[in-house]
């Protein structure tokens, strides 16, 4: 996300590795993985189903990143963050058991 953050790669390869690790421990670390999967999912999905919108997606990859690096260690601030991600900037549909975000 670093690397995002500072413009030393390109947005789309990068949020397709991170999807991709994230992919590969969402089942072992399901709180921090699964919704990393979703978030990084989306936006790269979004780069490939609308090429249009590439430099919008692009944008938004370097916000989730960079949001993502400014959050304090803290486990609450990463929840609201991924409330917000998902349901919010995503639009993924809300279980009725997630608690809205912060």
């Amino acid at each position: 996300m670093r690397l995002i953050v500072a413009g030393e790669v390109d947005p789309y390869d990068a949020g397709w590795r991170i999807w991709g690790q994230a992919f590969g421990h969402a089942a072992e670390y399901p709180d921090i993985m699964w919704p990393t999967w979703l978030i990084w999912g989306a936006l790269t999905d979004r780069v490939e189903v609308r090429p249009e919108e590439t430099e919008q997606a692009y944008e938004a990859i370097r916000r989730a990143a960079r949001e993502w690096l400014l959050l304090p260690d803290d486990p609450s601030a990463q929840e609201a963050y991924f409330q917000r991600w998902v349901y919010e900037e995503l639009g993924y549909e809300r279980p009725e058991d997630a608690s809205p975000a912060s």
